[in-house]
């Protein structure tokens, strides 16, 4: 039941007053309370009209210092990644020029070469490795798992946890070096003598090797002068037939090619002279007689056949299978279960062991070396693999981001460590008359391999340059943040606080208005009937 207080005479006068100074007092509270933090309010409620304003201006000063913090960390990254991915393309270019410059001219520095080569290598794929803050640079979406294995266990191999013993780079290169060498050292050739006067060069008899694996005769052989003469007989194998009707004068030459299984060939040509070396792979000495001169010439056939098999045929191997091996990964790819090299080699059943093809690699018997994140747009025929600067993005405003991502199994980061790898186990190691051959060939097979350095079209320097345009963009965003974020503090420091000059002077006058208040407050309370008529 609702009771009504009872209405004294006086009253409303005396809550009226009591009512001004209890506002008096609330004012002279908010008033010391902004003087002491500064604030207009510590609610948003007491900011009235401008607290919608203010509300706004916070959400957006957490956003810029959300995004400034990803850009700062994205920069670093990005910073990180270039100078990494420069010092990869030096050390292509370094190699390259290196080349150029004719390193065989002494053996000891081919064989340096090689060392070199092979430290450039390690280097590489160290670097491959960086990280900044726990955060993998090369391994595309996948920032946690380091992107390449260390240098040794690609080189080497390894076993893993299942007992299985996985390839690495060396083994695949000496097995495919000596599958197309063959047992002779020739390319798989056979030289033999079917009389005194006359020489012949068999292909491998086995169908399923031929053609694989090793050199096969090509083209038609031309002889200058009239004592030589040259032809090819067979298709299952071939013979190349090599014959001497009479002495050759000094000059007179025989010229045939040998094609290797890429599909390029080389030529040989051996050359009478008065007198050869009998190291040499060019020319042959005539002889007292033609019997003389025919061992001679069989000689230097033997040495020739060698000698390409250990330069051209040997290089070529090698270039192949280190572009073979750079192609693998443990993850992604078109079907997404990783990409397998398809240089393992399959043997026959024979005692021979006679190589007859190629299969996929496997997880359990070869060395992946790529394990960052490998993702393929499978739309595409055939499939193509990912953007690489899209696998990381910063968001930079509201609509805005910048990709910063990077992959170290870019195509042309891959032609880099081939042609690294090329050289530091194709360079010739001795100087004898294959050096030259050997050298020149390795200038042609690394060279082109390294020049995905910064000449090719995309190359490394084309990532580089991407990457620095995105940190470009980075710092471009921070500094147009930093200018958004000063204009809204400043508005909503124009809301939120309490300017000191007019807050102390609002306080003197409700002070002043107070005390006031309180004085004739006080001397009302003494006034009586008795006072007042008295």
């Amino acid at each position: 039941m609702t009771t009504i207080s009872p209405f004294a005479a006086g009253s409303y006068v005396t809550n009226r007053n009591t009512s001004q100074l209890l506002t008096l007092k609330n004012q002279l509270n908010d008033l010391s309370n902004q003087l002491s933090s500064g604030k207009v309010s510590q609610t948003y409620g007491g900011l009235g009209t401008g607290r919608s304003t203010a509300l706004a201006a916070q959400a957006t000063l957490s956003a810029l210092d959300g995004y400034g913090a990803g850009i700062t960390a994205a920069q670093t990254r990005t910073d990180l990644a270039v100078t990494s991915l420069t010092q990869v393309a030096k050390l292509g270019t370094d190699a390259r020029t290196a080349l150029n410059n004719g390193l065989q001219s002494v053996a000891a520095n081919t064989t340096a070469g090689r060392s070199i080569a092979l430290a450039n290598l390690q280097t590489a794929l160290d670097t491959l490795n960086q990280s900044a803050a726990g955060s993998y640079l090369f391994g595309g979406r996948d920032t946690t798992t380091q992107p390449v294995l260390d240098a040794d266990t690609i080189l080497n191999g390894t076993t893993d946890s299942q007992g299985n013993k996985l390839a690495g780079l060396t083994s695949l290169i000496n097995d495919r070096v000596t599958a197309e060498l063959g047992s002779g050292g020739n390319g798989r050739l056979t030289q033999s003598s079917p009389s005194a006067t006359s020489v012949q060069v068999t292909e491998e008899t086995n169908a399923a090797t031929r053609g694989k694996f090793g050199f096969t005769l090509t083209g038609t052989p031309t002889t200058t002068g009239t004592a030589l003469s040259a032809s090819i007989t067979g298709t299952g194998p071939a013979s190349l037939n090599v014959g001497l009707s009479a002495q050759p004068a000094a000059g007179d030459s025989v010229s045939f090619a040998l094609k290797m299984p890429d599909g390029t060939s080389t030529t040989v040509t051996l050359t009478a002279a008065s007198s050869a070396d009998a190291s040499s792979t060019t020319s042959f000495a005539i002889g007292a007689s033609m019997t003389d001169t025919m061992k001679n010439l069989s000689a230097t056939l033997t040495n020739a056949l060698k000698g390409a098999a250990t330069s051209t045929l040997a290089v070529n191997a090698t270039a192949a299978v280190t572009q073979d091996f750079f192609t693998g990964s443990a993850k992604g790819g078109p079907s997404g279960t990783g990409i397998m090299p398809q240089q393992r080699i399959v043997y026959d059943t024979t005692p021979s062991k006679n190589p007859i093809g190629y299969t996929a690699a496997k997880a359990t018997d070869t060395v992946l070396w790529y394990q960052g994140e490998n993702s393929y747009d499978t739309a595409t025929n055939p499939p193509q693999p990912t953007s690489a600067l899209d696998t990381q993005s910063v968001q930079v405003s509201a609509t805005g981001k910048v990709g910063t991502g990077a992959r170290a199994n870019d195509p042309t980061i891959r032609n880099v460590l081939a042609g690294l790898a090329t050289m530091a186990f194709a360079l010739p190691t001795a100087s004898d008359a294959n050096t030259s051959a050997t050298y020149q060939t390795v200038v042609n097979k690394a060279g082109t391999l390294l020049s995905a350095a910064d000449q090719t079209n995309p190359s490394v320097q084309d990532t580089v340059t991407q990457l620095s345009v995105a940190s470009t963009r980075l710092s471009n965003a921070k500094t147009t943040n930093t200018a958004t974020q000063t204009t809204v503090q400043n508005t909503l420091d124009g809301i939120e606080q309490a300017p000191t000059e007019e807050v102390v002077a609002k306080l003197l006058d409700v002070q002043n208005r107070l005390q006031a208040s309180y004085s004739v407050t006080a001397s009302l309370s003494k006034l009586s009937l008795v006072n007042y008529i008295s």
